[in-house]
Protein backbone atom coordinates (compact mmCIF):
# COMPACT_ATOMS: atom_id res chain seq x y z
CA UNK A 1 0.00 0.00 0.00
CA UNK A 2 1.02 3.59 -1.12
CA UNK A 3 0.52 6.12 1.57
CA UNK A 4 0.90 9.77 2.16
CA UNK A 5 -0.92 12.08 5.05
CA UNK A 6 -4.03 12.10 3.15
CA UNK A 7 -3.34 9.48 0.53
CA UNK A 8 -3.81 5.71 0.41
CA UNK A 9 -3.40 3.49 -2.64
CA UNK A 10 -4.15 0.13 -1.97
CA UNK A 11 -5.71 -3.29 -3.17
CA UNK A 12 -8.92 -4.41 -2.03
CA UNK A 13 -10.55 -7.88 -3.11
CA UNK A 14 -13.88 -6.78 -3.99
CA UNK A 15 -16.00 -10.36 -5.77
CA UNK A 16 -12.77 -12.09 -5.15
CA UNK A 17 -10.73 -9.77 -7.40
CA UNK A 18 -7.85 -7.57 -6.31
CA UNK A 19 -8.64 -4.44 -6.67
CA UNK A 20 -7.00 -0.82 -6.84
CA UNK A 21 -8.45 1.62 -4.66
CA UNK A 22 -7.17 5.45 -4.30
CA UNK A 23 -8.51 7.17 -1.27
CA UNK A 24 -8.00 10.84 -0.15
CA UNK A 25 -9.31 11.39 3.37
CA UNK A 26 -11.00 8.95 5.42
CA UNK A 27 -14.42 7.76 6.08
CA UNK A 28 -15.24 8.28 10.16
CA UNK A 29 -18.32 8.11 11.92
CA UNK A 30 -18.57 11.33 11.62
CA UNK A 31 -18.41 11.69 8.04
CA UNK A 32 -21.67 12.80 6.26
CA UNK A 33 -20.42 12.99 2.33
CA UNK A 34 -18.42 10.65 0.13
CA UNK A 35 -17.31 11.72 -3.12
CA UNK A 36 -16.69 8.31 -5.90
CA UNK A 37 -14.95 8.76 -8.94
CA UNK A 38 -15.76 5.98 -11.59
CA UNK A 39 -13.49 6.04 -14.70
CA UNK A 40 -13.61 5.69 -17.77
CA UNK A 41 -11.77 2.71 -19.85
CA UNK A 42 -8.42 1.94 -19.11
CA UNK A 43 -9.76 1.78 -15.45
CA UNK A 44 -6.88 2.10 -13.93
CA UNK A 45 -7.79 4.74 -10.88
CA UNK A 46 -4.30 6.41 -10.85
CA UNK A 47 -4.88 8.19 -14.31
CA UNK A 48 -7.62 10.30 -11.54
CA UNK A 49 -4.70 10.95 -9.17
CA UNK A 50 -3.70 14.62 -10.17
CA UNK A 51 -7.58 15.59 -10.38
CA UNK A 52 -8.67 13.55 -7.14
CA UNK A 53 -5.56 15.16 -5.29
CA UNK A 54 -6.45 18.57 -6.63
CA UNK A 55 -10.37 18.34 -5.82
CA UNK A 56 -9.73 16.94 -2.55
CA UNK A 57 -7.32 20.52 -2.20
CA UNK A 58 -9.70 22.61 -3.42
CA UNK A 59 -12.45 21.44 -1.46
CA UNK A 60 -10.30 21.84 1.23
CA UNK A 61 -9.99 17.97 3.01
CA UNK A 62 -13.45 18.65 4.02
CA UNK A 63 -15.43 15.72 1.95
CA UNK A 64 -12.93 12.25 1.43
CA UNK A 65 -12.62 11.85 -2.77
CA UNK A 66 -12.51 7.95 -3.26
CA UNK A 67 -12.01 6.42 -6.75
CA UNK A 68 -12.53 2.63 -7.54
CA UNK A 69 -10.56 0.75 -10.69
CA UNK A 70 -12.17 -1.15 -12.61
CA UNK A 71 -11.59 -4.97 -12.07
CA UNK A 72 -8.59 -6.57 -13.82
CA UNK A 73 -7.13 -3.60 -15.06
CA UNK A 74 -4.88 -2.86 -12.84
CA UNK A 75 -2.38 -6.46 -12.53
CA UNK A 76 -3.14 -7.70 -8.86
CA UNK A 77 0.12 -8.25 -7.28
CA UNK A 78 1.45 -11.74 -6.88
CA UNK A 79 -0.80 -14.14 -6.20
CA UNK A 80 -3.37 -16.54 -7.53
CA UNK A 81 -3.01 -15.42 -11.34
CA UNK A 82 -4.90 -18.14 -12.51
CA UNK A 83 -7.75 -17.81 -10.02
CA UNK A 84 -7.73 -13.98 -11.59
CA UNK A 85 -7.94 -15.40 -15.16
CA UNK A 86 -10.79 -17.27 -14.16
CA UNK A 87 -12.51 -14.14 -12.36
CA UNK A 88 -11.82 -12.35 -15.67
CA UNK A 89 -14.99 -13.91 -17.34
CA UNK A 90 -17.20 -13.16 -14.60
CA UNK A 91 -16.10 -9.75 -13.15
CA UNK A 92 -14.31 -8.09 -16.46
CA UNK A 93 -17.25 -7.82 -17.73
CA UNK A 94 -19.31 -4.51 -18.52
CA UNK A 95 -21.91 -6.03 -16.51
CA UNK A 96 -19.38 -7.70 -13.81
CA UNK A 97 -18.06 -4.20 -13.54
CA UNK A 98 -21.49 -2.62 -12.67
CA UNK A 99 -21.83 -5.29 -9.64
CA UNK A 100 -18.36 -4.47 -8.78
CA UNK A 101 -19.13 -1.04 -7.95
CA UNK A 102 -22.18 -2.21 -6.25
CA UNK A 103 -20.33 -4.44 -4.18
CA UNK A 104 -17.54 -2.08 -3.17
CA UNK A 105 -19.78 0.48 -1.90
CA UNK A 106 -21.64 -1.59 0.19
CA UNK A 107 -18.89 -3.57 1.45
CA UNK A 108 -16.68 -0.50 1.90
CA UNK A 109 -19.31 2.97 2.74
CA UNK A 110 -21.91 2.84 5.64
CA UNK A 111 -25.36 3.15 4.03
CA UNK A 112 -25.97 6.26 6.33
CA UNK A 113 -22.91 8.35 4.28
CA UNK A 114 -24.31 10.07 1.18
CA UNK A 115 -22.57 9.76 -2.11
CA UNK A 116 -21.51 12.42 -4.63
CA UNK A 117 -20.51 10.10 -7.90
CA UNK A 118 -17.95 11.30 -10.24
CA UNK A 119 -18.17 9.38 -13.58
CA UNK A 120 -16.23 9.51 -16.74
CA UNK A 121 -17.03 8.11 -19.96
CA UNK A 122 -18.75 4.28 -19.52
CA UNK A 123 -18.22 5.17 -15.59
CA UNK A 124 -21.25 7.23 -16.14
CA UNK A 125 -22.78 4.84 -18.01
CA UNK A 126 -22.02 2.38 -14.81
CA UNK A 127 -23.64 4.77 -12.65
CA UNK A 128 -26.47 4.95 -14.46
CA UNK A 129 -26.92 1.35 -13.47
CA UNK A 130 -26.38 1.12 -10.16
CA UNK A 131 -28.27 3.90 -8.87
CA UNK A 132 -31.55 1.46 -8.27
CA UNK A 133 -29.26 -0.83 -6.52
CA UNK A 134 -27.77 0.98 -3.68
CA UNK A 135 -29.42 2.24 -0.78
CA UNK A 136 -27.63 5.09 -0.25
CA UNK A 137 -29.00 8.80 -0.98
CA UNK A 138 -27.12 10.23 -3.69
CA UNK A 139 -26.61 13.55 -3.78
CA UNK A 140 -25.53 13.84 -7.59
CA UNK A 141 -23.73 12.64 -10.07
CA UNK A 142 -20.96 14.65 -11.91
CA UNK A 143 -21.15 13.04 -15.97
CA UNK A 144 -17.90 14.18 -17.40
CA UNK A 145 -17.76 13.48 -21.08
CA UNK A 146 -20.06 10.26 -20.67
CA UNK A 147 -20.31 7.71 -22.78
CA UNK A 148 -24.36 6.97 -22.62
CA UNK A 149 -25.40 5.92 -25.66
CA UNK A 150 -24.82 5.11 -29.55
CA UNK A 151 -20.66 4.76 -28.50
CA UNK A 152 -20.67 1.89 -32.04
CA UNK A 153 -22.34 4.53 -34.28
CA UNK A 154 -19.70 7.77 -32.82
CA UNK A 155 -16.93 8.56 -34.68
CA UNK A 156 -14.18 7.29 -32.59
CA UNK A 157 -16.53 4.27 -32.47
CA UNK A 158 -17.06 3.41 -36.05
CA UNK A 159 -13.43 2.92 -36.09
CA UNK A 160 -12.43 0.83 -32.89
CA UNK A 161 -15.84 -1.36 -32.99
CA UNK A 162 -14.31 -3.45 -36.17
CA UNK A 163 -10.73 -2.76 -34.56
CA UNK A 164 -12.03 -4.42 -30.81
CA UNK A 165 -13.86 -6.99 -32.61
CA UNK A 166 -11.60 -8.22 -34.61
CA UNK A 167 -7.79 -7.29 -33.48
CA UNK A 168 -8.07 -6.82 -29.86
CA UNK A 169 -6.64 -10.31 -29.67
CA UNK A 170 -3.46 -9.28 -30.58
CA UNK A 171 -2.90 -6.60 -28.31
CA UNK A 172 -2.08 -9.07 -25.23
CA UNK A 173 0.44 -10.74 -27.40
CA UNK A 174 2.43 -6.93 -27.80
CA UNK A 175 2.23 -6.21 -24.72
CA UNK A 176 3.37 -8.87 -23.27
CA UNK A 177 6.66 -8.43 -25.30
CA UNK A 178 6.86 -5.27 -24.00
CA UNK A 179 6.11 -6.21 -19.96
CA UNK A 180 9.98 -7.94 -20.64
CA UNK A 181 11.56 -4.35 -21.25
CA UNK A 182 13.49 -3.29 -18.30
CA UNK A 183 11.37 -0.47 -16.48
CA UNK A 184 13.87 1.98 -17.54
CA UNK A 185 13.08 1.46 -21.11
CA UNK A 186 9.36 1.75 -20.12
CA UNK A 187 9.01 4.92 -18.84
CA UNK A 188 11.43 5.95 -21.96
CA UNK A 189 8.65 4.80 -24.68
CA UNK A 190 5.87 6.43 -22.09
CA UNK A 191 7.55 9.85 -22.21
CA UNK A 192 8.34 9.35 -26.43
CA UNK A 193 4.26 8.37 -26.38
CA UNK A 194 3.33 11.64 -24.85
CA UNK A 195 6.40 14.24 -25.48
CA UNK A 196 4.47 16.55 -27.04
CA UNK A 197 1.76 16.91 -23.98
CA UNK A 198 2.13 18.36 -20.51
CA UNK A 199 0.73 15.66 -18.75
CA UNK A 200 0.42 14.63 -14.89
CA UNK A 201 3.00 12.42 -13.37
CA UNK A 202 0.88 9.88 -12.25
CA UNK A 203 -0.01 9.40 -16.20
CA UNK A 204 3.30 7.14 -16.66
CA UNK A 205 2.87 5.21 -13.38
CA UNK A 206 -0.99 4.60 -13.68
CA UNK A 207 0.36 3.52 -17.84
CA UNK A 208 3.00 1.43 -16.14
CA UNK A 209 0.31 -0.45 -13.93
CA UNK A 210 -1.91 -1.23 -17.20
CA UNK A 211 1.04 -2.43 -19.08
CA UNK A 212 0.44 -6.24 -18.45
CA UNK A 213 -1.34 -8.84 -20.89
CA UNK A 214 -4.39 -9.23 -18.07
CA UNK A 215 -5.04 -6.00 -17.69
CA UNK A 216 -4.91 -5.12 -21.63
CA UNK A 217 -7.23 -7.88 -22.34
CA UNK A 218 -9.95 -7.24 -19.67
CA UNK A 219 -9.89 -3.72 -20.97
CA UNK A 220 -10.10 -4.34 -24.74
CA UNK A 221 -13.21 -7.01 -23.85
CA UNK A 222 -15.17 -4.88 -22.06
CA UNK A 223 -14.41 -1.80 -24.69
CA UNK A 224 -15.85 -4.94 -27.15
CA UNK A 225 -18.96 -5.21 -24.96
CA UNK A 226 -19.34 -1.52 -24.63
CA UNK A 227 -19.73 -0.99 -28.39
CA UNK A 228 -22.37 -3.68 -28.28
CA UNK A 229 -24.51 -2.90 -25.03
CA UNK A 230 -24.03 1.12 -24.87
CA UNK A 231 -26.39 1.73 -27.96
CA UNK A 232 -30.43 3.12 -26.76
CA UNK A 233 -30.38 6.24 -24.60
CA UNK A 234 -32.45 4.65 -21.61
CA UNK A 235 -34.80 7.74 -21.61
CA UNK A 236 -37.23 6.16 -18.65
CA UNK A 237 -33.66 5.49 -16.51
CA UNK A 238 -32.93 9.01 -17.16
CA UNK A 239 -36.27 10.57 -16.65
CA UNK A 240 -36.31 8.80 -13.12
CA UNK A 241 -32.84 10.39 -11.62
CA UNK A 242 -32.60 13.53 -13.96
CA UNK A 243 -33.22 16.18 -11.31
CA UNK A 244 -29.74 14.55 -9.65
CA UNK A 245 -27.25 14.85 -12.56
CA UNK A 246 -25.53 16.56 -13.91
CA UNK A 247 -23.51 16.56 -17.77
CA UNK A 248 -20.81 17.81 -18.87
CA UNK A 249 -20.15 17.49 -22.46
CA UNK A 250 -16.63 17.81 -24.33
CA UNK A 251 -16.99 19.88 -27.71
CA UNK A 252 -14.85 17.85 -29.91
CA UNK A 253 -15.35 14.63 -28.47
CA UNK A 254 -15.11 11.67 -30.96
CA UNK A 255 -16.89 9.34 -28.52
CA UNK A 256 -20.07 11.45 -27.22
CA UNK A 257 -20.32 14.29 -29.83
CA UNK A 258 -21.20 17.72 -29.33
CA UNK A 259 -24.71 16.24 -31.26
CA UNK A 260 -25.49 14.15 -28.47
CA UNK A 261 -25.52 16.66 -25.93
CA UNK A 262 -27.51 18.75 -27.73
CA UNK A 263 -30.29 16.20 -28.53
CA UNK A 264 -30.02 15.58 -24.54
CA UNK A 265 -30.91 18.81 -24.07
CA UNK A 266 -33.57 19.04 -26.31
CA UNK A 267 -35.03 15.84 -25.00
CA UNK A 268 -34.68 17.17 -21.12
CA UNK A 269 -34.57 20.80 -21.04
CA UNK A 270 -34.52 21.90 -17.21
CA UNK A 271 -31.90 19.14 -16.99
CA UNK A 272 -28.25 20.21 -15.76
CA UNK A 273 -26.70 19.57 -19.13
CA UNK A 274 -23.22 22.10 -19.83
CA UNK A 275 -20.88 22.46 -22.69
CA UNK A 276 -17.09 22.06 -22.36
CA UNK A 277 -16.05 25.81 -23.67
CA UNK A 278 -12.56 25.53 -22.96
CA UNK A 279 -11.14 22.25 -25.54
CA UNK A 280 -10.63 19.70 -23.30
CA UNK A 281 -10.07 15.93 -24.54
CA UNK A 282 -12.22 13.04 -23.56
CA UNK A 283 -9.43 12.31 -21.90
CA UNK A 284 -9.01 15.26 -19.82
CA UNK A 285 -6.71 13.31 -16.99
CA UNK A 286 -4.43 13.77 -19.13
CA UNK A 287 -4.52 17.27 -20.74
CA UNK A 288 -6.90 18.92 -17.74
CA UNK A 289 -6.97 17.55 -13.99
CA UNK A 290 -5.98 21.11 -12.28
CA UNK A 291 -8.98 22.39 -14.61
CA UNK A 292 -11.75 20.15 -14.24
CA UNK A 293 -11.01 19.77 -10.92
CA UNK A 294 -11.55 22.98 -10.19
CA UNK A 295 -14.78 22.86 -12.95
CA UNK A 296 -16.39 20.40 -10.80
CA UNK A 297 -15.58 21.38 -6.72
CA UNK A 298 -17.36 24.97 -7.71
CA UNK A 299 -19.95 22.83 -9.55
CA UNK A 300 -20.31 20.43 -6.42
CA UNK A 301 -20.84 23.32 -3.61
CA UNK A 302 -24.25 23.28 -3.20
CA UNK A 303 -24.09 19.79 -2.88
CA UNK A 304 -21.93 19.18 0.11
Amino acid sequence: MAASRNRWMEFQPILGMPTCLLKYGKVQSDTQTVILVIPGNPGVIEYYDCFMEELYRRLEGRVPVWGVSHAGHVQPPDGNQQLYDKLSYEVCTLEGQIRHKVTFIKENIPANVKLIFIGHSIGCYIILKILDQLDHKIKRCFMLFPTIERMAASPNGRVYTPALKYLRWLAPFLVKGVSYLPENTKRWLIECHFKNEDIPSCTQSATLSFISPFSVSNSLYMAHQEMQAVDKLDVPLLTRHMPILSFYFGSCDGWCPLAYGEELRSRFPTGDIRTCDQGYSHAYVIDASPQMADIVSDWAQPFL
